[in-house]
């Protein structure tokens, strides 16, 4: 967490904006994230690690479905769930 707030922080309010925009949020929210203690889904999530170069799951403050996603999808040994028609 300390590290994504390190790098939205040092970024000037401008680029703030403009992360939040690509990432599909706002800016209260990233800094709800940094400052409020609000966690996050996995898709908001993936967006960030996408944004901020050397920023990892790890580093956000997820929710408890998005930390049991993200298990799930690092899982290797799982087999591939099949599709409906």
């Amino acid at each position: 967490m300390d590290k994504f707030k390190t790098h939205y922080l040092g970024l000037p309010v401008n680029e703030r904006e403009s992360l939040a925009l690509q990432a599909g949020t706002t800016r209260g929210t990233l800094n709800q994230i940094i400052y409020g203690g609000k966690r996050i889904e996995l898709g908001l999530a993936d967006c960030l690690v996408a944004l901020c170069p050397g920023l990892a799951l790890e580093d956000l403050p997820l929710t408890e479905r998005a930390v049991h996603q993200r298990t799930v999808r690092e899982r290797k040994d799982a087999p591939p769930m099949k599709a409906e028609a």
